[in-house]
């Protein structure tokens, strides 16, 4: 089987992780919590936030390795969120401190 473009596998028990070498965001194939309609949850994170997921019936590492192929660099950027209106340190409107 072919390697998976752009992912580096990181562990393979008890979660089936990999990393993208070239966007830093990972990929994790975990045991899901007993309330799930699944028992083993795919997701890939970026920055800790999920930017995609889905179930499955069982631990089924090729169809997750098979997910990653046809997703092989997340998009890290927000097109409605240009940089320029970031701001670090200032207050908002409801007194809380803005820092993204």
């Amino acid at each position: 089987m072919p390697p998976i473009t752009n992912w580096r596998r990181e562990s393979r028990s008890p979660t089936l992780a990999y990393r993208n070498t070239e966007t830093g965001a990972r990929a994790v194939l975990h045991r899901a919590p007993d309330s799930y309609r699944y028992k083993w949850r795919g997701v890939i994170l970026v920055d800790g936030y999920p930017v995609w997921s889905r179930g499955y019936e069982t631990k089924d590492a090729t169809s997750f390795r098979d997910e990653l192929r046809e997703r092989p660099a997340p998009d890290l950027n927000c097109p409605e969120c240009p940089n320029d209106d970031v701001r670090v340190g200032e207050k908002a409107a409801d007194g809380a401190k803005v820092q993204r």
